[in-house]
């Protein structure tokens, strides 16, 4: 089975020698392959940051889109610009502006509503929708195979984390014992939030590493719920599951 390594590229937080900024940007990769999962907001933070932790947007093989909101995917036109030698993956419901964009610089457009698999061991939720301010918004995430089982990852979990583990179980058999990402859980009431939290481990999910619009006080909630089990992952830490999370 595969193993993978996850770094935190754009981030509310990040270590000293990056730039911090209202998005979220993960690289997943491991001996096969090097995926980019959302794209931050602003391309200048993003090509920053790729650079101060040395990565070439050169050796991408895909990037995933998870929604269309431009704290997702504001830096996309910097990485097609060095590598257009790549498939962007986004769900048929994504504005055609942007998938016009990656064809416009010679990417390769993959826009489907179910789960597709970008590497191997790597597959999309396939399409979420949620009602966002009174529209329908899509929504995908990415969920890893590990000889542990499957994880998640989440770019603003709109449709609710917790529906997002359920589709994970749906499509993989089993519950991702880890959940990476941003959870918009920020102004949620501590009842609503003790709700996720509950529900993600009733759910069997044992680890947990939140980001971007998970929020301070939830961030806080996870961290007490989850104890060793709660992982940093701010722009510039990364995430060995090799060596801490897939034994």
């Amino acid at each position: 089975m595969i193993s993978f390594k996850i770094t935190g590229i754009y981030d509310n937080r990040a270590v000293e020698s990056l730039i911090p900024g209202w998005g979220l940007s993960l690289v997943i990769e491991n001996s096969n392959s090097r995926i980019l999962f959302d794209t931050g907001a602003d391309l200048k933070i993003l090509s920053n940051n790729l650079n101060e932790i040395g990565i070439d947007p050169e050796s991408f093989n895909a990037v995933v889109l998870s929604h269309p909101h431009c704290d997702h995917t504001g830096g996309l036109s910097t990485v097609l610009r060095k590598n257009s030698d790549l498939r962007v993956y986004m769900t048929e419901s994504f504005p055609e502006s942007l998938k016009s964009s990656v064809e416009d610089h010679g990417a390769r457009l993959d826009s489907t509503l179910d789960p597709v698999e970008p590497t191997e061991g790597v597959i999309t939720t396939g399409e979420m929708i949620t009602d966002c301010n009174g529209t329908d918004l899509p929504e995908q995430g990415l969920i890893l195979r590990t000889k542990r089982g499957p994880l998640l990852i989440c770019g603003c979990a709109h449709p609710g984390v917790v529906k997002m583990v359920k589709r994970t179980k749906g499509i993989t058999g089993d519950f991702p014992y880890l959940a990476i990402g941003g959870f918009h859980l920020s102004g949620k009431t501590k009842k609503e939030i003790e709700a996720v939290v509950n529900g993600l481990i009733d759910n069997n999910v044992d680890s947990i590493a939140p980001t971007h619009c998970t929020g301070e006080k939830a961030t806080e909630m996870f961290k007490k719920s989850f104890g060793g089990n709660f992982f940093e992952l701010e722009a510039g830490r990364q995430i060995d599951l090799s060596n801490c999370l897939d034994k």
